[in-house]
């Protein structure tokens, strides 16, 4: 028996809306990490003296802790891990986060390189603005790596969250 086209539309609609608002909480989940990330890291540079790619790499594991407990407990709620599965999942999202951060750590380093080349002078001695920048740049593609793993793969949807459309498949 099939479901009158408004039923459709509206499970569709739903599966729309809910997929948005997690982007937007996985967004502003991302934009406190990044907060976190660029904080650790002008501590690595500026207290520590720290060079190279190692303060980058610090910067993204520190956020990457904070993330998935944000992610857990408010943007995928409604798959929260918990128990013995919240040990599975932080596995699953550290393991999936190795991708983000090491495309970040990659494409700071490709930056810190490019504009060394492009600055008038060191970006390393000339204060923070340069490796800050390259690190901001460099986070968002490691998230944008990050949330599509991490929505596949450490929260997976569950057959109750499968969208209308997928139900519709399967009864074609």
């Amino acid at each position: 028996m099939n479901a009158g086209p408004e039923k459709n539309t509206a499970g569709w609609l739903r599966s729309q809306i809910l997929a948005n608002v997690r982007v937007i909480k996985y967004g502003v989940v991302g934009f406190i990490g990044i907060a976190v990330n660029l904080g650790v890291m002008a501590v690595l540079l500026k207290v520590f003296s720290l060079r190279g790619w190692i303060p980058s790499a610090a910067a993204n594991v520190a956020s990457t802790v904070g993330n998935f407990i944000m992610h857990n407990a408010w943007t995928f709620a409604d798959r929260q891990h918990r128990g013995l599965r919240l040990v599975r999942g932080f596995v699953s999202f550290t393991l999936t986060s190795i991708a983000g951060i090491c495309v970040s750590t990659a494409a700071y380093v490709a930056f810190t390189r490019i504009a060394a080349h492009i600055a008038p002078a060191n970006p390393h001695l000339g204060g923070l603005r340069i490796p800050l920048a390259c690190q901001f740049a460099a986070v968002l593609l490691g998230a944008a790596v990050c949330y599509v793993l991490n929505r596949e793969f450490t929260w997976p949807r569950s057959e109750e969250h499968a969208p209308a459309n997928a139900a519709r498949a399967q009864e074609g």
